[in-house]
This record gives structure tokens, C-alpha cells and sequence, in this order.
């Protein structure tokens, strides 16, 4: 038997051939649908989720772990979470698979449904930090930040807050919170919730701390204010110049007009300002 062997480089695939070639890969979200090939069952409070330790263990060091013992998830494929609620957990199957949770865009909700919406992302952020999904927990926190960017309500921070300190131990997620209430300090030292979210003294220290800001943003408008007013004021003597060629007082020797511009006082104490005749010292 002879075998010729024909180089690589010379074939040619046929063009009926070439249209029946896949070209997508695998989709993690039908997979997760299907429940195909799955070897690891996670189940909350009654409800199952059919998972792939590929996809999962690879993710969270926890579940890694889990299936790795010699202990009855080790033996069984399935992990049991009762500490968390199942639409909690959902969400974080849903970010393994697809990188993403709750996919599709919101609607602009009123305060009730937004407390309701950032409560649900510490809720997932406090599951990631638990099973070690750090990019879950970080994406988790952006959207917290990013609702009360959106829209700020104190009431809801205040809730927001509290089921952050309690529920997860996301160092990041305190840091993000406690720079939040930083940022808007005049707005939540008003609500009554604030002692119960970080106690009397720390609450008796915010509201100094807000008042004193809340001063120092009043300065910061009037000085503003005062400086529109002054500059408006120089404009006007800029155009009196402008607009000027001799002096108002007839018997001025000047022939043509020369002036100064004079502060005097005022008694609004903001700069006052006055054009005079360089030669005369006529007020204009």
C-alpha cells in the first residue's frame, strides 16, 4: 500500500462544507436553562438550582471546597443555603453563567421600589462576600452606588445602610456606604433613623459635622453671590468707559475723557466701585 500525503496548506474545503462549519461557542445561559450535563445541585429553602462545577467551582472558593470534602456535599453534588433567600440566590447563579444579574433594564421606580431595589443588591453583595464571588460583590456594590446616583433618598440610604452593616461583611461595601453618607451628611442627619443606624454619640457628632457643613455651603453661595454682584457692578463702569468721550462736568478743561476707577465703601461690605474724571475728579 502506498499513502501519499497531500500538504496541509494545499487543500481547499469546499464552500458547502464551510457554511455547515460552527461558529459560535458554548452559551453558558441556555446551559443554565437546560440543566444539561449538570453535576451540582445548589438548593434554597425548596428551590433547586441545577449547576456545573466547572462553571461554578471555578468561581467560588467556597463551592470549590464544598465539593472537594468528605463531607455530605463532597458525597452528594448538592449544596444546601439556607441563610440566604432563593431570588437572592438566583441572582447569584445568574452572574456565574452570564457575568451579569437581573439583565433586564429598570424602569424608574418610586422610593418604596427603589429601597426595595438596593436592599436586594446588598443582599447579593452579602452572598458573593459569603462564597468568595469577588467580582459579584463588586458589581453588586456599583449598582448600589449608582441608584442613589441616580436617585437620592435619605430614607432609603438609611435602610440601605443598615441591611449593609448587618447582613455583609463586604469591607468595601461599608467604604462605599460610609462615602455616600459622607457626600449628602445635611440631608441625613434630619432623619430619625440616623441613631439607630450608628448610635447617639456618632449621630450627635454627624449632625455638628452637618451643620457645620451646611454653614460652610451657605458662605460658599452668598461669597458666590456677593462676587456676581461685583463683577456685574465693574462690568457696568467697563461700559461707562466705553461708552464715554468727554467728561459730564461742562466746564472740565479736559478735552478728552480721561478717568479713574475708585473703590469706596459699602455698606453691604462687598467692593464698591466708581469712575471719576482724571483731571476734575467729577464722579460719573
Amino acid at each position: 500500500m502506498v499513502l501519499y500525503l497531500v500538504p496541509l496548506a494545499l487543500t481547499r474545503v469546499p464552500s458547502a462544507m464551510m457554511a455547515t462549519v460552527p461558529t459560535a461557542g458554548v452559551d453558558f445561559r441556555d446551559l443554565l436553562r437546560s440543566g444539561q450535563f449538570s453535576d451540582l445541585t445548589v438548593v434554597c429553602r425548596g428551590t433547586e438550582f441545577k449547576l456545573h462545577k466547572v462553571i461554578a467551582c471555578l468561581q467560588s472558593p467556597v463551592f470549590l471546597a464544598a465539593v472537594n470534602s468528605d463531607f455530605q456535599e463532597g458525597r452528594t453534588g448538592v449544596i444546601k443555603i439556607d441563610q440566604f433567600d432563593p431570588e437572592t440566590v438566583r441572582r447569584l447563579v445568574e452572574f456565574l453563567y452570564t457575568g451579569d444579574y437581573d439583565r433586564q433594564p429598570q424602569e424608574p421606580q418610586p422610593a418604596q421600589e427603589q429601597t426595595q431595589g438596593t436592599v436586594l443588591h446588598v443582599r447579593v453583595n452579602a452572598i458573593a462576600d459569603y462564597y468568595g464571588v469577588k467580582a459579584l460583590g463588586h458589581l453588586a456594590t456599583q449598582k448600589v452606588k449608582q441608584a442613589f446616583q441616580d436617585n437620592w433618598d435619605p430614607k432609603t440610604f438609611m435602610i440601605t445602610a443598615k441591611e449593609a452593616l448587618g447582613a455583609s461583611g463586604d469591607k468595601t461595601l461599608h467604604d462605599s456606604m460610609a462615602r455616600i453618607a459622607a457626600q449628602n451628611m445635611t440631608d441625613l442627619v434630619g432623619c430619625p433613623e440616623l441613631t439607630d443606624l450608628v448610635g447617639d454619640f456618632a449621630a450627635e457628632i454627624m449632625r455638628h459635622q452637618g451643620q457645620k457643613q451646611a454653614e460652610l455651603v451657605a458662605m460658599r453661595q452668598h461669597a458666590e453671590t456677593g462676587t456676581a454682584r461685583v463683577t456685574a457692578r465693574f462690568a457696568k463702569i467697563i461700559e461707562e468707559i466705553n461708552q464715554r468721550e468727554y467728561c459730564r462736568n461742562t466746564s472740565c478743561a479736559e478735552a478728552s475723557f480721561g478717568c479713574n476707577i475708585e473703590q469706596i465703601d459699602s455698606p453691604v461690605g462687598e467692593p464698591t466701585y466708581i469712575l471719576r474724571c482724571s483731571y476734575c475728579r467729577c464722579r460719573h
